[in-house]
C-alpha cells in the first residue's frame, strides 16, 4: 500500500512508529509543514476539502432529517399508515454496517432500513452498504428488535436520493439484478426540492421490474406513489446523527449551550461537562434507541478535538458561577453575543481544521521520506 493510499489515521500512525524509532524526523515534519504553510495554493487546496467536508456533511444530514420528517409523530406517513421512524444509524453502537434510518410498521412486524445519498459517485458502494446494513440487521435481529420494541420478522431496504440521481441508481440495480448481483431487492426513493416546498415519492420504472416488484409490500406504496409532504417547521427534527460532521455537532451543540444562557443568564462562554453531556446524549438532539451510549462516544470524541484544537479551556471550580458539573470549560474565542460567540467558534474551527489538513500533508511527507531512507540503506547493504 503506497502512502497515498492511506487515511488519516492511518498516516498518523505510521508517523507516530516512526518518530517512535526515528525522534528526529519530527524536525523533518515540522519543516515540511513550514513549507507547506508557506505554499498559497497548499492553504488553498486543503481550505477548499474542509469546506467541502463540512458542505458535503450538511447536505446529508438535511436529506435524512427530510426523510425521517414524514414517519415522525404527527408526519404524514405516520398518520396515514401506522409506519413510525424507530431510529438513525441502528446497530451503530456495535460497530456494524449501518443504513441511515430505520422505520418500522409494527402491525405486520415488518422493519424498512434507508440509506440517504446526496450523491452517487459509485452507485455500486451505495448498493453493497445497504446490503451490508441489511446483512447486520439480520445478523443482530434480537438485540434490534429489543431496542426499537418490535420483533422484525420482516426487513425491507431502500435508497433515497435527489430526484436527478433515480435512473442512475435504477440503472446499477438492474445491472446487478440482471446478473443475479443483487443481494437485496432494493427500492428507491426520491427527493425532491422545490420552489413550493420538499417532497419525497417511490421511483417505478425499472425495466426489469413488474410494478408490484418496484413497490412496497405495505400501505406505504400508496402513500409514496403520490408523494408525501414534508413539513419540518411543525416537527422537532433532530439537532445532529451518530456519524454527522464534528463541525455539525459541535454547532448544534454549542448552539444549545448559549440558547440556555440566555434564559438563566449565567456566563455566556462557560460551560460544564455535565451540560454538553446532556445534550448530546439526549434522544431530543441525537434520534438513537441508544442515545445513551452513543452520545457519550459523540461528547469524547467532541472534546477531544475542542481541547486538541484550542477551541476550549478547562477552568477551576472557583473560577465560575457555574455549578452543575465535575469540570468546568470557557471558549477560547471573543464575543459577547450569542451570534459573535459561534461565528468566532466556526471560524477557529475551520482554521484548525486547515491546519490538520496540511499536518497529514507534511506526514506523508516524512512516511515518504523514511520508506526513501529506508529502501537507500538497504540498497547499501
Amino acid at each position: 500500500m503506497t502512502v497515498d493510499e492511506l487515511d488519516d489515521e492511518e498516516v498518523r500512525k505510521q508517523y507516530s512508529i516512526i518518530i517512535d524509532r526515528v525522534p528526529s524526523y519530527k524536525e523533518r515534519k515540522a519543516e515540511y509543514e513550514d513549507e507547506l504553510q508557506s505554499d498559497d495554493e497548499v492553504v488553498e487546496n486543503a481550505r477548499k476539502e474542509v469546506e467541502a467536508g463540512i458542505r458535503n456533511g450538511r447536505k446529508h444530514d438535511n436529506l435524512l432529517t427530510s426523510t425521517i420528517s414524514a414517519f415522525l409523530p404527527n408526519g404524514t406517513v405516520q398518520q396515514q399508515t401506522g409506519w413510525t421512524f424507530r431510529g438513525a444509524e441502528p446497530l451503530s453502537e456495535y460497530n456494524e454496517p449501518n443504513a441511515d434510518a430505520i422505520f418500522c410498521n409494527p402491525d405486520r412486524n415488518l422493519a424498512l432500513i434507508v440509506e440517504c445519498k446526496t450523491s452517487l459517485s459509485s452507485p455500486g458502494n451505495a448498493l453493497t452498504q445497504i446490503y451490508d446494513a441489511a446483512d447486520a440487521v439480520r445478523e443482530y435481529r434480537d438485540e434490534l428488535s429489543e431496542n426499537i420494541g418490535m420483533e422484525i420478522e420482516q426487513l425491507e431496504t431502500a435508497i433515497c436520493v435527489p430526484g436527478y440521481l433515480d435512473e442512475q441508481l435504477a440503472q446499477r440495480i438492474e445491472h446487478e439484478e440482471q446478473n443475479g448481483d443483487a443481494r437485496e431487492q432494493v427500492y428507491v426513493w426520491r427527493w425532491h426540492y422545490l420552489k413550493e416546498g420538499e417532497r419525497i415519492d417511490l421511483f417505478t420504472s425499472f425495466d426489469n421490474r413488474t410494478r408490484s416488484e418496484a413497490t412496497h409490500d405495505s400501505e406505504l406504496t400508496q402513500v409514496l406513489n403520490s408523494g408525501v409532504e414534508i413539513t419540518k417547521e411543525r416537527q422537532a427534527t433532530p439537532s445532529f446523527f451518530p456519524s454527522s460532521h464534528t463541525f455539525h455537532i459541535m454547532e448544534a451543540a454549542v448552539s444549545q449551550l448559549l440558547k440556555k444562557r440566555l434564559r438563566n443568564e449565567g456566563p455566556l462562554r462557560e460551560f460544564t461537562d455535565t451540560e454538553l453531556h446532556n445534550i448530546l446524549t439526549s434522544q431530543r438532539h441525537l434520534p438513537h434507541y441508544n442515545a445513551n451510549e452513543i452520545g457519550t462516544r459523540i461528547y469524547d470524541g467532541l472534546m477531544d478535538r475542542l481541547e486538541s484544537d484550542n477551541l476550549v479551556t478547562t477552568i477551576d471550580r472557583e473560577e465560575t458561577e457555574l455549578t452543575a458539573g465535575e469540570k468546568f470549560y470557557r471558549y477560547r474565542v471573543r464575543g459577547r453575543s450569542v451570534e459573535t460567540v459561534l461565528r468566532n467558534l466556526q471560524e477557529k474551527y475551520r482554521t484548525k481544521a486547515i491546519d490538520r489538513k496540511i499536518e497529514i500533508k507534511a506526514m506523508r511527507e516524512v512516511i515518504e521520506e523514511f520508506d526513501e531512507d529506508q529502501s537507500s540503506l538497504g540498497d547499501f547493504g
